[in-house]
């Protein structure tokens, strides 16, 4: 049997350190992934949908109204917001949500991309700001929106505003929890 040259014991230090470093990394899947979990539009209290449509290449996003737990809450509300790339992802189809941002009122999608997330098309990123709860896309500075109304499920658009963030309007502003 050949004798290794360093010790059993020190042989497994090294190994347990050197899969902490990896797990701990910057921009390491372990370190950055947030759980998903829903996120709730302020003005109307419901909360974000993918919606089930999984065969159009821009499946419309839809705000819903929910009253169970949120860490109960089925998979189409559930989001992960990577700050780092700036992705919101839904659980239930792995899609990101996306901003139209072509009309005073254009519809989110959910979409289905495959490539790298860092070089994402801009129109699949978004910035939260938690001070003032507003979800803005980066490819057209259009703001996330609800349009909850009393039939369950109501569209979510994005949408241009231009006053002061702190006094945006309820529909505009969300919790994405952390």
């Amino acid at each position: 049997m050949p004798v290794h040259p360093l010790p059993l014991a020190r042989r497994s230090a090294i190994l347990v350190a050197a899969a902490t470093l990896v797990a701990l990394a910057p921009g390491s899947v372990w370190a950055d992934s947030p759980s998903p979990a829903p996120i709730k539009n302020e003005g109307a209290g419901w909360y974000l949908d993918s919606g089930s449509d999984a065969s159009s290449a821009k499946a419309p996003a839809y705000t819903s109204k929910y009253t169970g737990e949120p860490a109960s809450a089925p998979g189409n509300l559930k989001w992960s917001y990577d700050a780092s790339t700036k992705l919101i992802k839904n659980e239930a189809n792995g899609w990101y949500l996306g901003s139209a941002g072509d009309s005073a009122k254009a519809p989110a999608y959910t979409t289905k991309y495959t490539g790298d997330p860092a070089s994402a098309p801009p129109q699949l990123k978004w910035s939260y700001d938690a001070s003032t709860k507003l979800i803005k896309n980066e490819g057209n500075g259009w703001y996330l929106g609800s349009g909850g109304d009393d039939y369950g499920k109501a569209p979510a658009y994005t949408t241009k505003y231009t006053d002061s963030p702190a006094s945006a309007p309820a529909q505009l502003k969300w919790a994405i929890s952390s």
